[in-house]
């Protein structure tokens, strides 16, 4: 069974991954774009992904939330765009009707570290691009938090 997990480091450059698990090695396809474009590039990956799997489901948008503090809250243009595009990241996963998580950069990086990365094979798809290595832990944090996964640190992910 087909499951995929976009994830999406929202921000003036945001970082998109899709992650697709289906029993064997984890295939993944990365990418960074402006934040203007990024809604619809989402969209479009949401509809492909919808067919590749065959039932919305079996997708899911995992997006990085915005936290309001003392450096969002200086971040003026910035600190908009991401909050307009995470507004937008929540209208395509419900229009589509896959499901729409938010998890916290302090959540997710601890655990998805580069080792983590690497193990999952998406180190290489992410090459260069930070932001795109962002959203890339994004997916790897879900699908293993969503049992897609064996985290790829465990002795299940080792046979």
């Amino acid at each position: 069974m087909t499951r995929i997990y976009l994830g999406v480091d929202p921000g003036p450059v945001p970082g998109i991954v899709v992650l697709r698990v289906d029993g064997g090695t984890p295939a993944a396809h990365a990418l960074q774009c402006s934040a203007g474009i990024a809604a619809a590039v989402v969209d479009h990956l949401v509809s492909d992904s919808i067919e590749a799997a065959g039932d919305p489901a079996r997708v899911v948008l995992a997006v990085e939330k915005f936290v309001v503090g003392r450096a969002s809250m200086r971040s003026g243009r910035d600190g908009a765009l991401t909050r307009d595009l995470v507004g937008q990241l929540q209208r395509v996963a419900a229009l589509h009707g896959v499901r729409y998580v938010e998890r916290s950069a302090s959540q997710v990086k601890p655990w998805a570290t580069d080792d983590r990365l690497a193990g999952a094979r998406l180190l290489e798809p992410t090459k260069g691009m930070r932001h795109a290595r962002d959203a890339a832990r994004l997916a790897l944090y879900a699908a293993v938090h969503d049992g897609a996964l064996p985290d790829p640190l465990s002795r299940r992910a080792a046979r």
